[in-house]
C-alpha cells in the first residue's frame, strides 16, 4: 500500500508538472487580470512609427478608454467613441470584435471567440507568446500575438494585425486593481463635449 501510494503521489506530481497549453496560458493570463473586478491600466499603443499613452479603466464588463487620438465608453451595452479630429461622437450597439478594436485587453479575457490559440514561433525568456488566429475567414483581424509573463501571467504586450497587414502593438504598464471608479466614468459625458456631434448607428 506503501509503494502504490508513492507511485500515485509521483503520478500526481508528474501530472501538476505538465507543460500548459496555449489556451491554458491565455486562460490563466485572464485570471490574472480580472482579479480584480474593477482595474485601471496605463498602455502604450504604436502603429506606423507613431505612438500615444492612454489610460483603460474597467468594471465587470464596462470600461473606458483615454488616447489622445480618442476616448472610448461602454456602459455594458452601448459604445461611444469619440474622435476629436472630426469632433464627432458615434454610438453603437457593439459587437465583440468592435469591443475588442476599443479594449484590446478583451482578446485576453475571452471577450472575443472564435480564436485558436497555438504557440508562436518567437521565444523569449520568461515569457509565453500565443498567436491568436481567428476561425472566420470574414474577421478583420489575421492575428493577435500575447506576450505574457510566465510567473505572473500578467498580459505585457497585445499586437494585433489587421487584413491589410498592419500591426498596432499594445504595451501594458502598470495594472492597479481593486481600485474605486466612480460608475459615471463608464457614461459617455454628453455635458463635456457639447457642441459635438452625435452619430447614433444603433
Amino acid at each position: 500500500m506503501a509503494l502504490a501510494g508513492m507511485l500515485a503521489a509521483v503520478t500526481a506530481l508528474s501530472a501538476s508538472a505538465a507543460p500548459l497549453t496555449a489556451p491554458e496560458v491565455v486562460s490563466k493570463a485572464a485570471s490574472a487580470i480580472s482579479a480584480g473586478k474593477v482595474m485601471e491600466v496605463s498602455f502604450t499603443i504604436s502603429s506606423g512609427g507613431h505612438a500615444s499613452k492612454g489610460t483603460l479603466k474597467a468594471s465587470g464588463n464596462k470600461f473606458a478608454v483615454s488616447l489622445p487620438e480618442g476616448s472610448s465608453w461602454y456602459n455594458g451595452k452601448h459604445l461611444y467613441s469619440y474622435n476629436p479630429r472630426t469632433k464627432e461622437t458615434t454610438v453603437v450597439t457593439p459587437t465583440a470584435s468592435e469591443l475588442a478594436e476599443s479594449n484590446p485587453l478583451l482578446y485576453v479575457n475571452g471577450g472575443v471567440k472564435g480564436y485558436t490559440a497555438v504557440f508562436s514561433k518567437t521565444r523569449i525568456k520568461g515569457k509565453y507568446v500565443v498567436d491568436l488566429t481567428p476561425k472566420s475567414r470574414k474577421s478583420t483581424v489575421r492575428k493577435v500575438t500575447l506576450t505574457i509573463n510566465a510567473s505572473t501571467f500578467i498580459p505585457e504586450k497585445i499586437s494585433v494585425t489587421g487584413t491589410s497587414g498592419q500591426t498596432a502593438d499594445v504595451t501594458v504598464g502598470a495594472v492597479r486593481r481593486n481600485v474605486k471608479i466612480a460608475a459615471s466614468e463608464f457614461e459617455y459625458p454628453a455635458a463635456k463635449y457639447r457642441g459635438v456631434e452625435l452619430v447614433d448607428l444603433r
